[in-house]
C-alpha cells in the first residue's frame, strides 16, 4: 500500500474544497439567471405584450385570437434581448443581478448570434429539453449556451 505524503493530501483536500466552490458558483449563477429572467420579463414583455393588447388591438379577446399578434410580441421581444445582449453584454434583468454575456474568447457576442441564441432557448424550452438540460451538466450551462458557445459569468469590477 503507497503511503500519501503531506503535500498530497493537501492537494486532495484543496481540489475538493474546489470543485465544492465550482459547485456553489454554478448553482448561484443558475439562481441568478433565473432571477434575471423573471426582471426582463417584467421590464421588457409586459409591456411589449400590454402596448399590442390594448393600444394596437383594442382587447385581449383580439389579442388571444390573434397568433400573429403573439408570434410578433415574441420576435420583437428577441429582437430587444439580443440587442441588449450584443450592446451592453447584458439585459437589464442581468444587470440586476450582476452578469453578463460574452463568447468562450470573452469577447461581445454578435447581434445574429443572440437572436440565433434566443430561437434556440425558445425551441428548446418548447420541447422541454430546456428545462432539465441544465441539470444534467456540472457547470449548469443550459442548451442554448452550449450551442452559441457562450458564457454567462458573473460581472468584475
Amino acid at each position: 500500500m503507497k503511503k500519501i505524503n503531506r503535500s498530497q493530501k493537501q492537494n486532495i483536500q484543496n481540489n475538493k474544497i474546489s470543485k465544492h466552490i465550482e459547485t456553489q458558483i454554478s448553482q448561484t449563477l443558475f439562481t441568478k439567471r433565473f432571477k434575471a429572467f423573471a426582471i426582463d420579463l417584467f421590464m421588457i414583455y409586459t409591456p411589449i405584450l400590454y402596448i399590442m393588447t390594448y393600444i394596437v388591438l383594442g382587447n385581449k379577446e383580439a389579442f388571444q385570437e390573434n397568433q400573429w399578434a403573439i408570434f410578433f410580441c415574441v420576435l420583437l421581444y428577441g429582437i430587444i434581448d439580443s440587442l441588449f445582449c450584443c450592446i451592453a453584454s447584458q439585459t437589464p434583468g442581468m444587470r440586476a443581478q450582476g452578469l453578463v454575456l460574452k463568447n468562450l474568447n470573452g469577447e461581445n457576442i454578435y447581434f445574429l448570434t443572440a437572436l440565433f441564441r434566443f430561437f434556440i432557448w425558445i425551441f428548446s424550452l418548447g420541447f422541454v429539453f430546456g428545462f432539465i438540460f441544465p441539470f444534467l451538466r456540472k457547470d449548469r450551462k443550459t442548451f442554448h449556451d452550449f450551442i452559441c458557445k457562450t458564457i454567462i459569468q458573473l460581472k468584475s469590477n
